[in-house]
């Protein structure tokens, strides 16, 4: 049986490999002053975004996510005749609405579908599956991979795939390193109802330095400070070498930059983490973060996460 494997472009995957593993992408709309753009994870776009973003602190920008009825057409005019089966896993349910968007458009597919599958020749039944990943940007890539490793098993039943999937997402660490708050304070203070509100603390205290949160099932807890980027990046990846060498439970750490993931490459600390991580035989994924990531975290955030053991 064919099945489709569908994010939204806030899951920071690398362009190669979502081409690679033919998956689906629900693009958020992003809302920079007058100007509509779409999220589609195009790694040249979403770099010139976040260079523009980097000099102007003051876009107006603001994201949507996939509407009910984008979903819905999604659906109904492609996947439900291409494909038996579809795991459609949206970012935290928490953090923005697309996962209720996702439902409600569940329900218009699976009105839907039969009609769609008859015209094409199919008599057998569409079978939907909607996930809240709990988790954002890098650990949405996590959770993915995890899908993806599953479907190389053709015989797992449908449902023991999504028991799976929601038994893994537990395990997830996302690590979220902020560096420029002014984007991160301007929505806040806005309080968007698409707004992701991604920390859940006063950032008034945070003068001159650099936090970085931990999100966990979908809630969020400041996990260090630390003055200068350097320093704090030096330090995220101090506390992700503590829980990896407890051992993963998939052999993968995410990361994702909202900027040139090369300039991050040259970091002293990023070159030892990665040393480090590659002498247990882990994969490190490197993206460029979603132009939405980059809305709500700002220039140079960067994510990290990986599924403890």
């Amino acid at each position: 049986m064919k099945t489709a494997v569908v994010i939204d472009s806030a899951c920071d995957l690398p362009a190669a490999y979502i081409q690679r593993h033919e998956m689906y992408l629900l693009p958020n709309k992003l809302i920079l002053g007058d100007q509509i753009l779409t999220d589609n994870r195009d790694a040249d776009l979403t770099l010139a975004f976040h260079h523009r973003h980097a000099r102007s602190r003051n876009l107006g920008a603001a994201s949507e996510p996939c509407s009910a009825s984008a979903i819905a057409e999604l659906f109904l005019d492609h996947l439900v005749i291409a494909h038996d089966r579809a795991m459609l896993m949206t970012i935290a349910q928490t953090r923005s609405p697309l996962f209720q968007n996702a439902t409600e458009a569940s329900f218009a597919i699976v009105r839907g579908y039969r009609e769609r599958r008859q015209r094409a020749g199919l008599s057998t039944p569409f079978q939907l599956n909607v996930l809240d990943s709990r988790t954002a940007f890098a650990g949405q890539a996590v959770l993915a991979d995890e899908v993806i490793r599953l479907l190389q098993n053709p015989d797992l039943p449908f449902g023991e795939l999504r028991r799976l999937a929601e038994a893994f997402r537990r395990y997830i660490r996302c690590y979220v390193l902020l560096d420029d708050l002014s984007s991160f304070r301007r929505q806040a203070s806005e309080k968007s109802a698409n707004g992701m509100g991604f920390l859940n603390y006063h950032l008034g205290s945070l003068l001159g330095l650099k936090p970085v949160a931990r999100f966990v099932e979908g809630e969020t807890e400041l996990a260090l400070e630390a003055r200068g980027f350097e320093r704090a990046l030096a330090g995220l990846f101090d506390l992700a070498r503590l829980e990896i060498d407890q051992g993963l439970r998939s052999p993968l750490v995410a990361i994702s930059f909202a900027g040139d993931p090369q300039w991050l490459r040259q970091r002293r600390a990023f070159v030892e983490f990665e040393r480090h991580v590659r002498q247990w035989g882990i994969e490190l994924m490197v993206s460029v973060m979603s132009a939405t990531g980059g809305i709500h975290l700002g220039p140079n955030a960067v994510s990290l996460a990986f599924a403890v053991a």
